[in-house]
């Protein structure tokens, strides 16, 4: 993405298209990480098994996975000014959710295996280590790209 970027150019109407595509796979990828944290957070209130929170991660993989990679195609073509400190910290946090991705379906698969007895602190600090980053580096990048936006 840092090479292709500064050389790629786009008409306006390419141009609109990415940033349509770009809101698409945000709304995709960030309502699904928040959509997996919500009934995290109604277990940790005791409000849902943690059989289904774990079902729950398995249904929205893919749409993570799906946003995430749209949301980098759709930025290539948006032509983001990659010498500006704002965007490099933006293209970090992405990279940050990419790789701590990487770590969810291990962790997912740790929690799966859990019997009815409550899982290891350990195994709870990995859970909310995952979800920290991740919703860290979506916040991040969502409010970096909003204000690239208004320049």
């Amino acid at each position: 993405m840092l090479f292709v970027a500064p050389h790629l150019a786009a008409s306006a109407g390419v141009r609109q298209l990415a940033l349509f595509a770009h809101l698409a796979a945000l709304v995709l990828g960030f309502g699904a990480v928040l959509t997996l944290d919500w009934f995290a957070l109604m277990w940790l209130l005791r409000r849902r098994s943690l059989a289904t929170v774990v079902q729950v991660a398995r249904g929205v993989h893919a749409p993570i996975w799906l946003g995430l990679g749209g949301l980098a195609l759709s930025g290539v073509v948006l032509a983001p000014d990659t010498s500006a400190p704002l965007t490099m910290v933006k293209l970090v946090a992405v990279l940050v959710v990419a790789i701590n991705g990487l770590f969810g379906p291990q962790v997912q698969q740790r929690l799966a295996e859990v019997d009815i007895e409550p899982p290891s602190w350990r195994l709870l600090l990995a859970a909310t280590l995952v979800m920290a980053i991740s919703q860290a580096g979506w916040w991040t990048a969502t409010a970096v790209g909003f204000l690239n936006a208004q320049q």
